[in-house]
């Protein structure tokens, strides 16, 4: 008996070829994000192929954020670290 759904893999690609009119309309660095966006939801299948039977963009769109939201928060992180080796350089220096 063969497969009656998609694999979510085969959904994301039918999501992109939906998609592919609105990215040849944007710039060429906005195309290289929505590829990205896309790529990140492809980390994700696994956890898609759960809840892709409801709404599989839905899905894609929640693997997209969980990757920006991961991205964000390292470079807060790094960005919080720098900023405190910055006040401890200059607490040091005005001493």
């Amino acid at each position: 008996m063969g497969r009656t759904l998609a694999t979510f893999t085969q959904l994301i690609a039918q999501e992109v070829s939906a998609w592919s009119a609105f990215r040849r309309a944007l710039r060429r660095e906005d195309q290289e994000i929505l590829d990205s966006l896309f790529q990140a939801a492809k980390y994700h299948v696994a956890a898609g192929s759960y809840a892709a039977k409801a709404s599989p963009f839905e899905a894609m769109m929640v693997a997209m954020l969980i990757e920006a939201y991961k991205s964000n928060t390292r470079l807060e992180k790094r960005l919080a670290r720098l900023e405190k080796e910055g006040r401890k350089d200059n607490a040091q220096t005005s001493v």
